[in-house]
């Protein structure tokens, strides 16, 4: 089963390849204005790392998705997690300039019973700290997706985390997510 959920992801990619081809490039330098600045608006730098067959750092298009990163790095690797086919990997989401993608890997460590992983950031209680989850895990939280996630690990950057209160105090989710997650993640 999880052999065949791993082909009709990979088929779906190759097709959605050979459809649209690779729209990235491997980067050189960059196209800047006289002041030095890359145009974002219309050219993202995103490294793609983990289950690719040519992981680095891609120069791509402004509105380009993960898919097309994916693409960029020649697609998944025979190492693919099969969990990419079962929304670990959201193919469609929309790119940010600076971005880090990381395709999961089957030699990636796996969740025990008690819910943490190797070198995750789920404690001994197997909430997840927010000081130290990754995006993919704060995505697995209820109610957070890729731009929560991004919003978080943002202000965690600018100062950790001193209360799970905080995610509120902030403004980073709202009342009825902060009830879903305020005992799946903890600080420390």
């Amino acid at each position: 089963m999880a052999a065949l959920v791993v082909a009709v992801a990979v088929g779906a990619l190759a097709v959605a390849i050979a459809i649209g081809g690779p729209r990235g490039s491997v980067v050189g330098p960059p196209s800047a204005d006289p002041g030095g600045r890359i145009d974002a608006e219309t050219e993202l730098v995103v490294e793609v790392a983990g289950a690719v067959i040519r992981p680095g750092v891609y120069r791509l298009p402004g509105g380009s998705r993960v898919g097309d990163a994916v693409a960029a790095a020649g697609g998944f690797s025979p190492r693919v997690a099969v969990a990419v086919g079962g929304g670990a990997l959201n193919l469609a989401a929309a790119l940010h300039d600076g971005e880090r993608v990381v395709v999961p890997s089957r030699d990636d460590p796996v969740a025990n019973d008690s819910g943490a992983a190797g070198g995750s950031a789920a404690g001994v209680t197997g909430r997840i700290n927010v000081n130290a989850a990754t995006q993919a895990e704060l995505e697995s939280l209820p109610g957070i997706g890729p731009v929560t996630a991004g919003k978080i690990l943002a202000s965690r950057a600018d100062a950790p985390f001193r209360s799970v209160n905080e995610l509120r105090e902030r403004g980073l989710v709202g009342p009825s997510t902060f009830e879903k997650i305020r005992d799946l993640v903890t600080v420390g």
